[in-house]
């Protein structure tokens, strides 16, 4: 799940998924737990006063770039209606992109991504206090967690969800994991008139054999 080349105001797509998979965690905790525990508790138990470490992928400012530019030529490519060969990236590519965009700020080395099978496997570790702002419980806590998430396109409709989730440790309890695997991850781009147009060129997403592969439709006849 690479950097998508959005509008201004939707930056990463990558990104932007990420504080909602936080957001969405809190939210399906307090409904889950409820009165049977405090705030306090709560974010003892689920988070962490350190971060946990996270993989890095070391590469030369040659491999970088070149990354980079593929995949800007083939947004490119995209945006402008011409013909282009599907975009393959390795897990090593992928995590290249997320490490380096723009939009990294401060989830900048906080974020390792694998592929297994048909899903993404997200290792995170993000300060939660940039993520959910103006809560003073949570300053200095970080949300140390493995994701499970599944990507898919079909017809120009995006569709990412959250499979599984470990949380400092803990597997989020099931009843948890119901409401929040219910949410398409990827909704928000839909308010975004330039990213609906161009997720209308994409054929399909497929996450298999080690790979993400994004298939372009072809464009219309003259």
């Amino acid at each position: 799940m690479a950097e998508t080349p959005t509008g201004k105001g939707r930056g990463c797509l990558f990104y932007g998924c990420l504080t909602l998979v936080v957001l969405l965690v809190v939210g399906a905790f307090g409904l889950y737990f409820g009165a049977r525990y405090t705030l306090n508790r709560l974010v003892a138990r689920y988070t962490s006063p350190t971060p946990m470490p996270v993989p890095r992928v070391e590469a030369s400012p040659e491999e970088i770039r070149s990354v980079q530019e593929r995949f800007g030529e083939f947004a490119e490519a995209l945006k402008a209606g011409r013909p282009t060969a599907p975009l393959s990236l390795s897990e090593r590519e992928l995590n290249l992109l997320i490490a380096h965009a723009p939009q990294a700020g401060e989830f900048k080395d906080h974020v390792h991504v694998a592929i297994v099978g048909n899903k993404l496997r997200g290792t995170l570790s993000l300060p939660l206090e940039r993520l959910v702002p103006g809560w003073r419980v949570l300053r200095g806590r970080y949300f140390n967690g493995v994701a499970e998430v599944k990507a898919s396109l079909d017809n120009g409709i995006l569709l990412v969800t959250l499979d599984a989730l470990e949380v400092n440790g803990q597997r989020v309890p099931e009843q948890a994991m119901v409401g929040i695997r219910s949410q398409n991850l990827a909704k928000d781009l839909y308010k975004d008139a330039a990213s609906v147009e161009l997720l209308k060129k994409l054929q399909a997403i497929v996450v298999a054999d080690g790979r993400v592969l994004i298939q372009p439709r072809a464009p219309p006849a003259p």
